[in-house]
């Protein structure tokens, strides 16, 4: 049956109706009491702005008709003329009564009544000032008249002046007071023109002093009489008119005076109002706190009113509210002993707690399968997505059941390219073809494992394992990196090994080269086999050539570096490389300038361009086109990520190209793509020695018919070299009977060493061991030359005993010589003279030579 209906007041609906009426209610009481404390503050304000205001312009009326008082005082003692000196009283007594106003007005503002000894101090000096405007009007109106009257003596006098001149000149009559009569007249002119021509009228009657008593012509005589009696009346109107001028001025300082004793009493007026109105400012203030304290008490108490009902309803309905909800929270936490509250309450929360508690009931049961659940889902989904290999899952029948996202894109497609329900043979022969034997091996039930090349030249290995009962899963994983670092590994294994296979076969042939090379130079020109003891020497310096070029590409070659500019070396190397070419080909050249300079062996790098070159044009035979060499700066990173600044030249051919394994085995000594005897093998190889030896690295791009660059990387030259020059060689010169030590284990190098010295005029001393050899420094102390080979059998090498001759032996003349790089071996090597191996006697001579001057 349904549960009874609950009271409207008493259900919750009811209670929290009447708790918003009464927040409503208590809001709009606080709204009205602030309201009408708002009102009554703006009324205050503006009650105290009026009166500051009426108070404030007050005093700056009186002050401003003060200071104008005080301008027309001085602007009318300026005034010369009647009317503009009748102008500017009018103005002065429009002046003097605006500010009679201002007084008045002053005397009825609100703070008159409270500072009445300043307000009468200031009318009375007023009135003061407006008494001594008064006098000083009319003694200026009495000025006026007193120069006018002067003005009219002058003038009468300039008349009688001016006629007896007019006689004097009619009558042709030249009389010696002319030039008093001229300088008269000027003083007359003067005195009309001052203001104050008392000083000018004392200089014309002096001067009037020197005039004659009588003239001859009596009608002068008349009018000079005359003129003397008008003149004699000026000294006293002059002096008048001083006199109002000296009282103008009197009233002129008192009256500035005045005004400056006014303005001390408005400043102080001006700071009485504006300490009234900060006095009133505060006052408003004060009543303005007290009516926010008043509005805050009323609202607190408001506050007070509301919460004290929230509090009600809070323990009415919040409470059990709160409990239900934390009830529900742990609920949905999973804890199961949950006691739902409020189960007999008669209202909307007795109905929900009821329903509530049904539910948990229900909910319970589910809880912890779904927990099991939910926990392997998001443990299998995670590690399924984060894999970085690919993974796919394959049926029994061999169909793609579901992989991850690294799948696709491991075997090089799109992920939209896979769909459930592909077989995975298929699926693979989508990646890339496949070859007999792999295809076989795919074809098994559970395939081994696999790698494959795919068109992107990428690596990737496939692995295969089986799921009981649902298939096998395939696991693709990222080959690329380990087989590029495996083929790097093997192709730098075997350039090592071939590496150190021909630098020890030259170093054994250049043994045998300089006692071919020594011998065949020591037998004597004029034998009848001359001819063929040349061709044999010819021989023999090709071999060493040969094993040079050996030494070059295993790197043990004697290197001399040096700061070499490439715009210069190109352009010495340019008429040479142009009249190897044929007609067909062009060369052009490109260089960067300004360039850096390379460090490298100048020579060395010549013979590296020169081949290269060659190399471009054996390419391009029967064709025509350019052959471009190009030099610029580069800044280059190296593998273990230093920046390194370097000089870069490409040698560019458009010539046939070379394929993947020919450009894999290009660097090989003796391999060549030319036909037999058409080359030797070692031209690439010997370039690829030098540079790395020098420090730099060698790059090949090229694809058939597509041509081929070779790019040189050469390290830059040191700020502090200088472009190298390359030396003159040394004239021989030798230095008969010098005795000269030679240590060298080879006999027959050792026999023929010693008979080039010989003939070069030495004598020697021969030893095959190092002991023996620092035992014949030591008994014959003649020697003055050793020549040591660096490599010997024993403990002590040739440095060595190069070393110890030097520190016990400091005038000795040392050399060492060698058949490989004298400074390729990880020892520190003495600063001496070195000579490779094989050498003629010219080359001989020319080493001691230069080590007799170091």
């Amino acid at each position: 049956m349904p549960a009874p209906r609950t009271p409207f007041l008493t259900s919750a609906r009811g209670r929290l109706l009447s708790f918003n009426l009464l927040v409503v209610a208590v809001t709009l009481l606080v709204c009205g009491v602030a309201v009408w404390g708002f009102n009554h503050a703006s009324r205050l304000q503006e009650q105290v702005q009026g009166q500051t205001l009426s108070d404030m312009s007050g005093s700056m009326e009186l002050a401003r008709d003060t200071a104008n008082v005080a301008t027309a005082v001085v602007r009318l003692t300026q005034v010369v003329g009647a009317l503009e000196y009748q102008s500017e009283a009018q103005r002065l007594q429009q002046t003097q009564q605006a500010l009679q106003n201002s007084l008045n007005h002053l005397a009825h503002a609100p703070l008159a009544s409270r500072e009445p000894e300043l307000v009468k101090r200031i009318t009375e000096r007023s009135n003061e000032l407006e008494s001594s405007v008064t006098r000083m009007l009319e003694l200026g109106h009495r000025r006026h008249l007193e120069r006018n009257a002067l003005l009219s003596a002058l003038y009468q006098n300039q008349s009688y002046l001016h006629h007896i001149q007019y006689i004097n000149a009619r009558d042709g009559r030249v009389t010696p007071e002319a030039r008093l009569l001229t300088e008269m007249d000027r003083l007359i002119l003067i005195a009309i023109q001052t203001p104050s021509p008392k000083a000018t009228v004392v200089q014309l009657t002096e001067v009037m002093t020197q005039l004659p008593a009588h003239d001859d012509s009596p009608l002068v005589d008349g009018i000079l009489q005359d003129f003397t009696a008008h003149l004699q009346q000026l000294v006293p109107l002059s002096q008048l008119l001083e006199n109002s001028d000296l009282g103008i001025s009197w009233y002129m300082y008192h009256i500035k005076a005045l005004v400056a004793f006014l303005n001390q009493d408005i400043n102080q007026y001006v700071q009485k109002v504006a300490q009234e109105s900060l006095s009133r400012t505060d006052q408003s203030h004060k009543e303005l706190q007290s009516m926010i304290a008043f509005i805050g008490l009323f609202a607190l108490l408001a506050l007070v009113i509301t919460g004290f009902a929230g509090w009600y309803i809070y323990r009415n309905l919040g409470s059990n509210l709160t409990a239900i909800s934390h009830a529900m929270t742990r609920l949905a936490r999973g804890e199961r002993d949950v006691s739902v509250p409020a189960l007999q309450r008669r209202d909307e929360l007795g109905e929900l707690a009821r329903a509530f508690n049904v539910f948990a009931r229900n909910t319970a049961s589910l809880e912890h399968t779904s927990k099991l659940l939910k926990e392997k889902s998001t443990q299998l989904e995670t590690t399924f997505h984060a894999m970085r290999d690919g993974f796919a899952l394959f049926d029994n029948d061999g169909i793609l059941v579901v992989w991850n996202p690294q799948y696709p894109l491991l075997l090089g497609l799109a992920p939209e390219h896979l769909q459930r329900g592909q077989h995975y043979m298929s699926l693979l022969k989508q990646v890339t073809p496949l070859q007999e034997h792999i295809l076989e091996n795919l074809s098994r039930p559970l395939p081994k494992p696999q790698e494959l090349r795919l068109a992107d030249n990428r690596t990737i290995e496939l692995r295969f394992s089986p799921v009981p009962g649902r298939g096998m899963v395939n696991v693709v994983l990222e080959r690329s990196e380990r087989k590029a670092l495996e083929e790097a590994l093997v192709h730098s294994q075997k350039m090592k090994a071939v590496g150190q296979l021909t630098g020890g076969l030259a170093h054994d042939f250049n043994n045998l080269l300089a006692v071919i090379i020594g011998s065949l130079e020591l037998t004597s020109s004029d034998s009848p086999d001359a001819i063929r003891i040349q061709r044999a020497l010819k021989a023999a310096e090709r071999g060493a050539q040969l094993t040079q070029r050996l030494l070059a590409f295993s790197r043990k070659q004697s290197l001399h570096p040096h700061a070499v500019s490439m715009k210069t070396l190109l352009e010495n190397l340019d008429p040479l490389i142009r009249h190897s070419l044929p007609a067909a080909l062009t060369l052009e050249i490109e260089a960067q300038h300004p360039a850096w300079p390379a460090w490298i062996d100048v020579n060395q790098l010549e013979n590296a361009i020169i081949n290269l070159v060659m190399n471009a044009r054996d390419a391009m035979e029967g064709q025509s086109g350019t052959i471009k060499i190009r030099t610029w700066n580069q800044r280059v990173v190296r593998s273990s990520g230093r920046k390194q600044d370097m000089v870069a030249v490409e040698v560019i051919d458009s010539g046939h190209g070379m394929s993947a394994e020919v450009k894999a085995q290009v660097f090989e000594p003796f391999f060549t793509t030319k036909q037999t005897g058409s080359g030797s093998g070692l031209g690439l190889s010997m370039v690829y020695g030098f540079v790395r030896q020098s420090g730099g690295r060698v790059q090949i791009e090229s694809a058939p018919g597509q041509g081929t660059l070779v790019r040189l990387q050469l390290p830059r030259a040191p700020a502090q070299a200088v472009s190298e020059t390359l030396p003159e060689p040394l004239a021989v010169n030798s230095d008969e009977d010098q005795l000269v030590l030679v240590l060298e284990d080879e006999h027959d190098v050792r026999q023929t060493l010693c008979e080039q010295l010989h003939q070069l005029g030495y004598l020697t001393l021969e030893t095959s061991d190092s002991q023996q050899a620092i035992q014949l420094l030591k008994d014959v102390p003649d020697i003055q030359i050793l020549i040591s080979d660096l490599m010997l059998p024993g403990p002590m090498s040739g440095a060595d005993v190069v070393q110890h001759a030097q520190q016990h032996y400091p005038h000795l003349t040392c050399l060492l010589i060698s058949g490989q790089d004298l400074r390729s071996s990880g020892q520190q090597l003495p600063q001496v003279e070195l000579l490779r191996k094989p050498f003629n006697q010219q080359k001989l001579a020319q080493a001691l030579r230069r080590a007799r001057h170091q």
